[in-house]
């Protein structure tokens, strides 16, 4: 099951006949598809109308745009993986079989996250990012060296980037903001308050949001003008390490540092190697590499 929707589940109070209706759909999976308000109703005997107040309990338009999304998810979790991106080792794996694990782990994330990338989505992300003045990044606590490696490689190349490593000052730097700057909020359920907060500050300010989250309709993937989804195989509180999430968000955020790039690429290329020759011991990557091919 979705940890997305398991999470709107759990997080949302259903009466006793509505959470007798829930208890039915999830045992139903994918079959719910085939089935009406009419149906659900008669096999739990309980009323028609009580299925779409659960829908829009759980955040969608009525009966039909949960019933879609609900599928959508499922077939996604259903796919055949060859590891759980939550538990990927066990306790009595040796070493290789842990190398293993997660090195077949990465590979599935990435292919994953290449499935969901779309190319209007990556192209609106990236027209807002080249328009704006100053990109400012929120996350939680623990994805914010992932913002802070993105923030390194855009000061090379001369883009303002705040990222905010003090978890209680979001807000502020959400108020500091107006339509010149650009956030980018990376939240795995989309549900985290003190990133939510920062995204709405952000949104009063007239500052366009950015959402690198999960499959599911979230709060933040509605309010934001685009949304970059990662890799949502990971339960949210049972897992070992956040090792897909991360990963899925390193991309991603390599992808958009790529993409900003490529649209100045002789100028980028030429301030990456005079300040490669400035820092790092009178020669560049660049000449490092051509050293190597000779």
């Amino acid at each position: 099951m979705n940890v997305m929707i398991l999470n709107k589940i759990e997080k949302t109070h259903l009466s006793e006949s509505e959470s007798v209706i829930m208890r039915y759909i999830l045992t139903l999976g994918e079959d719910v598809a085939n089935k009406t308000t009419q149906d659900i109703a008669k096999a739990t005997f309980t009323s028609a109308p009580l299925c779409v107040r659960i829908a829009k309990k759980l955040g969608y338009e009525g009966w039909n745009d949960f019933k879609k999304a609900f599928v959508e998810e499922l077939q996604y979790m259903y796919a055949t993986k060859d590891v759980d991106a939550s538990i990927p080792f066990v306790v009595n794996d040796d070493l290789m079989t842990i190398a293993n694990s997660i090195l077949r782990l990465e590979e599935e994330t990435i292919s994953d996250t290449k499935a969901l990338l779309s190319h209007d989505d990556l192209a609106k992300a990236v027209s807002l990012l080249r328009k704006a003045e100053v990109i400012d990044i929120y996350s939680k606590s623990s994805y914010v060296y992932l913002a802070q490696g993105f923030m390194q490689k855009l000061y090379s190349i001369h883009k303002m980037v705040n990222v905010d490593a003090n978890i209680g000052n979001p807000i502020l730097q959400a108020a500091m903001g107006d339509e010149t700057h650009v956030a980018i909020v990376i939240s795995y359920s989309g549900e985290t308050p003190i990133t939510l907060n920062a995204a709405f500050k952000a949104q009063s300010k007239g500052t366009p949001i950015i959402a690198i989250t999960s499959i599911s309709q979230s709060t933040l993937s509605k309010m934001a003008d685009v949304s970059l989804r990662i890799s949502s195989q990971e339960m949210l509180n049972t897992n070992i390490g956040q090792f897909a999430s991360s990963q899925s968000i390193a991309c991603i955020l390599d992808i958009l540092y790529a993409a900003i790039f490529s649209f100045d690429y002789d100028k980028n290329l030429e301030r990456k190697i005079d300040i490669g020759k400035e820092v790092d011991d009178g020669y560049s990557e660049y000449e490092y590499i051509s050293k190597v091919d000779d």
